[in-house]
């Protein structure tokens, strides 16, 4: 099982770095040199929000209905990337050189989430409805990465980087110090959710090479991650009621598939032949901290609700020949 832990952590670590290169590679970039070396092309959809909210109220009377954070985020692509290569090769003799040749793809889809929310709240009397935190976050996919190599050569071969990742975070804190009675206050409440139906897709043919890199290689990952940290605190001279409370809800969903089709890899240097490296990944991760001090009665306060849901159906498929 640690294994298994450990490895979930590396795919979706390599997902999550998969997208911060999306998102500063930019609008994509393709270059195509017939007379010299290698076909090259990078690719990259990117969607990134993030949101940081402050509430503080200090009040000698009563507190009613203020210092409330609430941020709904959602993101949705259907856009794919796109690559034919064909006849990449290294003609150059000199010997330096011979990093350049063969045909290398790197394509990238990245959807990333952040919040961060902060309330306080400071009563002489009661507080009521006051300084809680909700946040929203949705992500849902449906782009593909699609690629065909043809006939590299040199020493880079057919290399091919396909990722999709989707990221989500979700800070909140919240504190409530009432002289009366506490009610509706002080609570955070967090629901993320992520589908990914998108595809990795590769076919190579034909790569060769001298070097170290020749052959087919295949690097292809699809990673989730969900962070949610909650912390609350009351102080009521008076009664609790429905107040203080943490609630998170994070929700994956995961149908895409890599797929690698490789055939004809060659190479009399350490990396020739068909290689292909598949990963898909899902990592949810919850923290919650929750004090409730009062004069009176607590009633409904105080509690922590956490509800955690994955579901992968998505499968790694390789053919070499």
């Amino acid at each position: 099982m640690n294994s298994i832990n450990t490895l979930n952590k590396i795919l979706v670590s390599s997902a999550v770095l998969a997208i911060s290169f999306v998102l500063l590679l930019g609008p994509t970039s393709m270059t195509m040199n017939v007379f010299a070396t290698a076909n090259s092309a990078n690719q990259g959809i990117g969607q990134s929000q993030s949101s940081t909210q402050l509430g503080v109220c200090v009040s000698g009377d009563g507190t009613l209905f203020s210092c409330n954070n609430l941020n709904a985020q959602n993101q949705a692509n259907s856009g794919n990337n796109a690559a034919a290569q064909s006849g990449g090769n290294n003609d150059d003799d000199d010997d330096d050189d011979d990093d350049d040749g063969g045909n290398t793809a790197n394509q990238g889809i990245g959807q990333s989430q952040s919040s961060n929310q902060n309330a306080l709240c400071v009563s002489g009397t009661g507080t009521f409805v006051s300084c809680n935190n909700l946040n929203a976050q949705n992500q849902a996919n449906s782009g593909n990465n699609a690629l065909a190599q043809q006939g590299g050569s040199g020493s880079g071969g057919n290399l091919a980087n396909q990722a999709i990742g989707q990221a989500q975070s979700s800070n909140q804190n919240s504190g409530v110090v009432s002289g009366g009675n506490t009610t509706g206050s002080g609570n955070n409440a967090n629901t993320q959710s992520q589908t990914n139906t998108g595809n990795n897709a590769a076919a190579q043919s034909g790569g060769s090479g001298s070097g170290s890199g020749g052959g087919n290689t295949a690097n292809q990952g699809i990673g989730q991650s969900q962070s949610s940290n909650q912390n609350s605190g009351v102080v009521s001279g008076g009664n609790t009621n429905n107040s203080g409370n943490n609630a998170n809800t994070q929700s994956q969903t995961n149908t895409g598939n890599n797929a690698a089709a490789q055939q004809g890899g060659s190479g009399s240097g350490s990396g020739g032949g068909n290689t292909a490296n598949q990963g898909i990944g899902q990592s949810q991760s919850s923290n919650q901290g929750s004090g409730v001090v009062s004069g009176g009665s607590t009633s409904g306060s105080g509690n922590n609700q956490n509800t955690q849901s994955q579901n992968n159906t998505g499968s790694n498929a390789v053919g070499q020949q």
